[in-house]
């Protein structure tokens, strides 16, 4: 006898166990949640470290690039042999490609190194000239006259009954920074092998990156290939408006951030020329780039201030550059950042300071730097949702361009 089965039935049934199972997951997600976010982040660490030089191939092909383009379109208005050249168009194009590429480490390289020349020329005329123990030298004449100092402070307040030990506090202190010491010393000895890694990752990620430039038709096609795959032609064409979308955003954020540090490097080095204050320009200009970490650069970028003006001046004039470089700075970022940095994306200077915030908040010091064009793909998202309701609903909208 053949049994007959109600497939409308079963289907019902299927789908009711499937709707307790899932019921079922959601509650062990939620009631175990932090050991689910921990597994997540873990994994996540986990995959991250496994892909990084795959991952820092593709940030360094993306940022070097436009720089291979522009010389590539350089390299081919120059004329050859056109038989040779229409006979091998492969080829030629590899040449010109590796070429441009070859220029394009050279230029990096020559900018890296006429950087770190001009340090030691501003410093003390150039490498050989320049004489470190002459200057740890001075460093510690410097505190030794300010050692003395405080001796005859202390003995003037003794005279007058002011009972203190400023000598003893002193060495209190100096104890107490030897020990810090010791625990940085410590704690980079121990971080060695991390640092060690990220040269290792950064490395490999060069070879990566140099592959993907040199077969760029053969990656971006391998690209569209699986975007064919996966998606249908109309949300493949929304999903490339979207990247593209995204990549002038980046551009974009490249562009004005190279600008804003610029200028903030000219005018903290202006306003150092106008106290004259010995190498202005360097100090300037370091203090100028470190910026690229929000608000830590600052601090960061004060510190040879303070340490030359210690040295040659005395501590009053010290802490007077240091206050003096971090009101600059500050005025500037309040002034004329945001706009700068706004006008390069579109963003009003608000919306910036707020993309600052709140990235910097959920992703600390990474989501601070990228917080601009973190926030202009927010902004990509938000105008294509406002563009499609104003469309099916016919909304007519204030035009803030004005």
């Amino acid at each position: 006898m053949k049994i007959k089965l109600d497939h409308g039935y079963m289907k019902r049934i299927k789908y009711v166990t499937l709707g307790f199972v899932i019921i079922y997951v959601i509650y062990l997600v939620i009631t175990n949640i932090g050991d689910v976010i921990s597994g997540a982040s873990s994994a996540f660490s986990f995959t991250v470290k496994v892909l990084s030089p795959f991952l820092w191939g593709l940030v360094i092909a993306y940022l070097l690039n436009p720089l291979v383009k522009y010389f590539e379109r350089i390299l081919s208005k120059i004329r050859i042999s056109k038989k040779w050249a229409r006979t091998h168009p492969k080829q030629r194009k590899t040449i010109v490609r590796a070429i441009s590429l070859l220029f394009t480490i050279v230029f990096i390289i020559t900018l890296i190194s006429l950087l770190i020349n001009s340090i030691f020329v501003m410093i003390n005329g150039s490498f050989e000239k320049f004489e470190f123990s002459t200057f740890l030298e001075e460093i510690t004449v410097r505190f030794t006259n300010y050692s003395n100092e405080l001796v005859g402070f202390e003995d003037t307040l003794t005279k007058m009954g002011i009972s203190t030990n400023i000598t003893g506090m002193l060495n209190n202190f100096a104890v107490t920074i030897v020990d810090e010491i010791d625990n940085i010393v410590g704690t980079i000895a121990t971080r060695m092998t991390t640092v060690g890694r990220y040269i290792i990752d950064i490395s490999f990620g060069f070879v990566f990156a140099f592959n993907f430039i040199m077969n760029r038709e053969y990656f971006s096609g391998l690209l569209e290939n699986a975007l064919r795959l996966t998606l249908n032609d109309k949300k493949k064409s929304n999903l490339k408006e979207i990247m593209q979308e995204i990549n002038v955003v980046f551009q974009s954020f490249i562009r004005g951030k190279i600008i804003d540090l610029t200028l903030l490097s000219f005018v903290t080095v202006m306003s150092l020329v106008i106290i004259n204050f010995n190498y202005a320009f360097i100090v300037g200009t370091f203090a100028g780039y470190t910026n690229i970490i929000p608000y830590l650069g600052t601090w960061i970028g004060i510190i040879p201030a303070i340490i030359i003006a210690l040295v040659k001046q005395g501590w009053q004039q010290a802490l007077f550059v240091g206050i003096y470089i971090v009101a600059i700075q500050q005025v500037y970022y309040i002034f004329v950042s945001p706009k700068v940095q706004g006008k390069s994306i579109g963003m009003h200077p608000v919306f910036i300071l707020l993309a600052m915030f709140v990235f910097g908040k959920f992703f600390g010091l990474v989501g601070m730097i990228l917080s601009i064009p973190l926030g202009g793909i927010v902004k990509i998202f938000i105008n294509r949702w406002a563009n499609k309701r104003q469309q099916t609903r016919n909304i007519d909208l204030i035009n803030l361009e004005k």
